[in-house]
């Protein structure tokens, strides 16, 4: 599991940020609250020497060690309760010289005890909506938003399969050696609604997730080919890097040769190094082998699970409604 690592650091130093200024608030409140109460300097200088004094103390040696501590903390115990008292008296609540995180369970480390903090998950997965591209898209498209109530018949029996087996991909995807989906069929059958909700469970279960659609992905690819040295960090790297890549709509890119050559070096590179791709498209298997190498239909078919989707363009349907 490895979320977008940019979005990780970027948060990470966040926490970091949101940890300084929370100390430095407290500290203003204490230098604040020190001025006006005399007798809470005192107690804030005892409080701070805690750490030296049990440092000192384990020094010292083992003997008498339990006691000593013990001592230690009844004093820091009743020092607390004085600070609290006197906060209380003049009129603040007994925890203003306390740090205020946002997150009191993580402390705003992100981590607890070595494991990743629902706060800081939270975050990457958001983070990991609009790095992935799909940010616009999952509100609508998503598993809990997809109808089966648009297809009748044998296409409902064959969609309640689709659904079923492409979210339970969705659900168990494991990073590397997860495989990857093929979903094509006519258009407006939901195909790029499916697309779309399997990049959002993926995100959510923790892993680098793209979604691009054919045109804006060979676009980058033929921009970089221009990209002299030096210039912009590559556009493209990432769409061989991602744990998971959704390329929306193959087919509706403008041709050239160039695509070919493209669109085999991607397949080829994903699937050696066992990185998982989905591919939806309008295309059928004949107009696949007229349109690209033969060995790159070779290998979409040979290496991934093909999903027909069926039924009346769903699109036109919901149309009519309104």
């Amino acid at each position: 599991m490895a979320f977008n690592r940019d979005d990780y650091v970027k948060i990470k130093e966040s926490y970091d940020l949101r940890r300084r200024k929370a100390a430095e608030t407290a500290d203003i409140r204490k230098t604040e609250i020190c001025a006006i109460i005399p007798q809470m300097k005192e107690i804030c200088d005892k409080l701070e020497a805690t750490g030296p004094r049990i440092f000192a103390a384990v020094r010292e040696g083992k003997d008498g060690l339990n006691e000593k501590l013990a001592a230690i903390r009844a004093e820091n115990e009743a020092l607390i309760e004085k600070e609290s008292a006197l906060l209380t008296s003049n009129g603040y609540p007994a925890d203003w010289l306390d740090i205020k995180y946002e997150c009191p369970l993580c402390r705003d480390e992100g981590n607890i005890d070595g494991r990743m903090c629902s706060c800081m998950r939270q975050k990457l997965i958001k983070a990991g909506y609009e790095s992935s591209g799909i940010s616009h898209l999952c509100e609508k498209m998503n598993f809990d938003t997809f109808s089966l109530s648009y297809y009748t018949g044998d296409d409902r029996k064959n969609m309640e399969t689709v659904y079923k087996k492409v979210k339970d991909y969705a659900d168990n995807f494991n990073g590397e050696g997860s495989g990857s989906v093929l979903l094509f069929g006519g258009t407006g059958l939901g195909k790029t609604h499916l697309a779309v909700a399997v990049a959002k469970r993926v995100v959510e279960r923790g892993f680098y997730t793209v979604y691009v659609t054919s045109g804006t992905l060979f676009n980058n690819f033929r921009d970089e080919r221009f990209r002299r040295e030096g210039d912009a960090e590559s556009k493209t790297a990432k769409y061989s890097e991602c744990e998971l890549l959704v390329i929306d709509d193959l087919g509706t890119e403008l041709p050239g040769r160039d695509v070919v050559a493209f669109l085999y070096n991607l397949m080829n590179t994903r699937i050696n190094s066992g990185r998982s791709t989905v591919i939806s498209t309008n295309l059928s298997t004949r107009d696949m082998l007229e349109r690209y190498d033969d060995r790159i239909v070779s290998r979409i078919y040979g290496e991934f699970l093909a999903f027909r989707f069926s039924g009346k363009d769903v699109r036109m349907q919901k149309l009519k409604e309104n």
